[in-house]
């Protein structure tokens, strides 16, 4: 179970802006939650700079870790901090990530500012942007997003769920910095589309008996 910020509502539909007009995003945010959602994968964790296989990373944006003026480390509690490598946009840097189709992506986010943004790309055209000031809005955290490096409602996982594929994400900022520490995901499964994990495992185990089956069934027409 998701566990949300207390006292606030954390959850709105979103209009796609320049996509398919009958798209939404589903957002929602979780307060120090630096476990993923369940039926996420690991995306990257930006320990490595390495992705998951099916995803490439591109940008100029900075890898991190501590605090300075050009990032602060994302906090894991009113009094703790993330130790190990993040991600740090700054102003006038990106981060861009292809792979999927996805369903769902999230991302730890530490000091959530209004100058951060996040752009989502798929099929068709479809594109989506949100600020900070917009996902503050759609989370209804209280204080803004005002950048704090502590704080409940500015450090957390951000997640969307998407109704549509969505393909590509993009990260900027107009300032120092967009902080993230790690992502993931769920791939979109539709008629013909990509398979979940939890179907790519039923689905390896499915061929793994059937691959039995016909092994045992050579085996007893060679012993006939």
């Amino acid at each position: 179970m998701k566990r949300w910020l207390v006292g606030l509502s954390t959850a709105a539909l979103a209009a796609v802006a320049g996509g398919s007009a009958s798209a939404a995003t589903f957002i929602t945010f979780s307060s120090y939650q630096t476990a993923l959602n369940a039926g996420e994968s690991l995306v990257t964790n930006f320990d490595s700079g390495a992705v998951a296989p099916g995803f490439s990373a591109g940008g100029n944006a900075t890898l991190m870790t501590g605090s300075s003026n050009l990032g602060a480390a994302p906090a894991t509690s009113a009094t703790t901090r993330d130790l190990t490598q993040y991600l740090a946009v700054q102003a006038g840097q990106d981060f861009t990530l292809t792979g999927g189709p996805l369903s769902e992506i999230s991302f730890y986010v530490g000091s959530l500012d209004t100058y951060n943004t996040i752009t989502f790309t798929g099929p068709g055209g479809f594109t989506q942007s949100f600020t900070g000031a917009d996902l503050n809005a759609a989370t209804a955290a209280s204080d803004g997003s005002n950048g704090d490096q502590s704080a409940a409602s500015t450090n957390g996982r951000y997640t969307f769920t998407f109704d549509q594929a969505v393909t590509g994400v993009r990260l900027d900022s107009s300032s120092p910095s967009f902080e993230v520490s790690d992502i993931g995901a769920i791939a979109f499964a539709s008629a013909g589309g990509v398979p979940e994990p939890a179907a790519w495992s039923l689905m390896i185990l499915g061929f793994g008996g059937v691959g039995t089956s016909l092994r045992q069934k050579r085996s007893r027409t060679a012993t006939a």
